[in-house]
């Protein structure tokens, strides 16, 4: 059965996975326990404060605290509000565009590596197993906050199916993107047929992301796989200010 379906151009989810984002998101936040701080600047706020000023449209440093609220805190608003719409719009982009991947996703002979940068809790990572649902897939998750890489590890470990698999066996992740050619090193050799699929979903919004970094290991990455195909997956919202770093 489709992990998500689409008819009429609508998505929808299906039962498991309407189960899944009952059991790690509904339900964390909806049953928080009352404490000042989440009773102030939670419960007693709307969306749109929510959305705005706690997590700052999703650009907040997650490893800070805000008003008594904790990064773990933070992330379970951000998984509420933010995650559904990012699960569809990124599963959205990988329906559209499977030529870029097609090929690999039918030979099991062939690997996909998906470096996922400012992964958060899974989100484009389950739309791309949604969509392709293959063992020869490789997550590396990449985030500064250790709450959303936590949050990250507990959804790829409820699976699909709540605990029957992951959605990944070979799942790594990591809090700095430098020490991503060292750690490709453990799964891509020269003679296999790889894809290499650069996922940003939001990522470059960030306030505080260092182009010029990012930039040098990317290339670095360029070059020294030139014989693997590679791709990069975009999106941001239709907003010119958060396109600077793009």
């Amino acid at each position: 059965m489709p992990y998500i379906h689409y008819t009429g151009n609508r998505y929808r989810f299906s039962e498991n996975l309407d189960a899944l984002f009952e059991n790690l998101v509904k339900q964390p936040f909806q049953n928080h326990p009352s404490t000042p701080a989440w009773d102030v600047e939670v419960r007693n706020k709307d969306l749109i404060y929510h959305s705005k000023v706690i997590l700052d449209q999703g650009r907040t440093d997650f490893n800070e605290s805000y008003n008594g609220l904790s990064p773990r805190d933070k992330v379970s608003i951000y998984c509420t509000h933010y995650m559904p719409m990012h699960l569809v719009s990124s599963y959205h982009i990988f329906r559209v565009h499977t030529q870029l991947f097609s090929t690999h996703l039918r030979c099991c002979d062939d690997r996909i590596v998906f470096i996922d940068f400012g992964c958060g809790p899974l989100t484009s990572g389950m739309a791309l197993w949604a969509f392709a649902r293959q063992d020869n897939i490789i997550y590396l998750g990449i985030d500064t906050s250790q709450a959303m890489l936590e949050k990250a590890k507990e959804i790829n470990h409820y699976g699909p199916n709540k605990y029957r698999a992951p959605f990944f066996k070979t799942f790594e992740t990591i809090s700095n993107y430098s020490e991503l050619t060292r750690i490709l090193e453990r799964y891509i050799s020269t003679n296999e047929k790889t894809l290499i699929i650069f996922n940003f979903c939001y990522f470059l919004a960030s306030r505080t992301l260092d182009v010029s970094h990012l930039s040098d290991v990317i290339n670095q990455i360029v070059e020294k796989y030139s014989t693997h195909k590679m791709c990069a997956v975009y999106q941001n919202p239709n907003l010119p200010s958060l396109h600077e770093n793009w």
